[in-house]
């Protein structure tokens, strides 16, 4: 499923404009730094469950998305694991010290999926690009509280707190995403006057999400930032190598929709994972990393994602 890469461009430059806007209103001091927190829990908690709840309540049932859903679930389920482990050794052999290979791993693996890839998704692949990117995302959640959370503390004392699984599982995005399958293969019809502000809601999620990316970045560090060869290093594999090699391995594969091939590869194609640095915090991870990373990846992604969505999608 090829895309013209002005199209892509053009697609794009829409949505890293609002996050310039939001880099800049965070410099003039317009937006506070505390924002970013406020505006991630309404994206978290109200708009992007909605929009998950949208996207697949207004789609009309087709068994082929049901088998189409299942197989990029067991593409993640099986991908994320080898790619963890896969990873931890390429650290090594890179140079990347012993107390941050564990970091280095985890954001070489886990990408950006919430805040960057599902509104990217939405903008190039439509409603059903969406609904697969959220159904890969069930896989994502499954591995990096887990295994994520094992390789993250290789690189601390082995004393961490445990993650609250109770509110990961019971997150708005998860009851959302459950209603919405529920409704979907019920095909229980929503009423229009419940669906008509739904809708809006959910338009909000893609200016949200990149004018909190935009805050993130005018309130990161600078130069001191640019100079880690491991930040860079992640980096490479973050956004180029890793979104590549899926590519190639999707090519092995009897999909039936070439949808899928282009969303998981999309989705890989995405900055580090926004949670990275509360993992971090959480099982004393490489936070000056971690940092690095973010910082470089998000400016970086402006460039990398329309070049592997139009070689690789």
């Amino acid at each position: 499923m090829g895309l013209d890469f002005m199209a892509v461009v053009a697609n794009l430059t829409g949505l890293f404009i609002i996050a310039a806007f939001g880099y800049g209103f965070t410099k003039a001091g317009i937006l506070k730094a505390e924002y970013s927190t406020i505006f991630s829990q309404l994206l978290l908690k109200i708009t992007l469950p909605c929009t998950i709840f949208v996207s697949l309540v207004t789609r009309e049932y087709d068994p082929s998305f049901v088998y189409d859903s299942l197989t990029i679930i067991a593409i993640g389920l099986i991908s994320f694991p080898i790619l963890l482990f896969l990873f931890e050794y390429v650290a090594k052999i890179l140079g990347v010290p012993e107390h941050s290979r564990g970091t280095w791993s985890f954001c070489a693996t886990f990408s950006n999926s919430g805040f960057v890839g599902f509104p990217i998704a939405l903008s190039l692949y439509g409603a059903e690009g969406l609904a697969l990117a959220v159904m890969f995302n069930i896989t994502f959640n499954i591995h990096i509280y887990t295994l994520g959370a094992i390789v993250m503390s290789h690189d601390g004392t082995g004393k961490h707190e445990s993650p609250d699984m109770k509110s990961i599982i019971f997150s708005n995005i998860n009851i959302g995403l459950l209603l919405s399958l529920i409704f979907y293969f019920g095909q229980i019809k929503v009423p229009e006057i419940l669906l008509t502000p739904l809708n809006y809601i959910s338009q909000i999620t893609t200016p949200l999400s990149m004018l909190i990316i935009g805050i993130i970045l005018g309130t990161s560090g600078g130069k001191n930032f640019l100079t880690d060869k491991n930040a860079w290093s992640n980096t490479l594999v973050r956004l180029i190598i890793c979104p590549a090699a899926m590519f190639f391995v999707m090519k092995l594969l009897p999909l039936n929709n070439p949808l899928i091939s282009s969303v998981v590869v999309l989705i890989m194609a995405m900055p580090a994972a926004g949670v990275s640095s509360m993992m971090a915090e959480i099982y004393h991870g490489d936070l000056n990393l971690v940092a690095k990373i973010m910082f470089i990846q998000n400016i970086a992604c402006l460039g990398t994602i329309p070049l592997v969505c139009t070689l690789f999608s």
